[in-house]
């Protein structure tokens, strides 16, 4: 059998990214819990840079949102 590696796939939905979007940047300016801190909400919005293609208007959204949540702390 011929295996090829597999690329992560990544998809064109606009809707999905919106929602995803919207959600992330209304929780991201929530009070911080011991759970859901920075380094969480910083791997959900990575999560979902790399798994859609985003447009101009949405990646501006992504850098917003990781902008608030500060430097980088891991």
């Amino acid at each position: 059998m011929d295996k090829k590696p597999v690329r992560a796939k990544r998809f064109n939905a606009s809707h999905v990214v919106e929602a995803e979007l919207e959600h992330l940047d209304w929780a991201t300016k929530q009070p911080a819990q011991r759970m859901l801190d920075a380094v969480y909400w910083r791997r959900r919005v990575r999560a979902v840079r790399c798994g859609f293609e985003l447009t101009e208007k949405q990646v501006a959204r992504v850098e917003k949102i990781l902008q608030r949540l500060g430097p980088r702390t891991e």
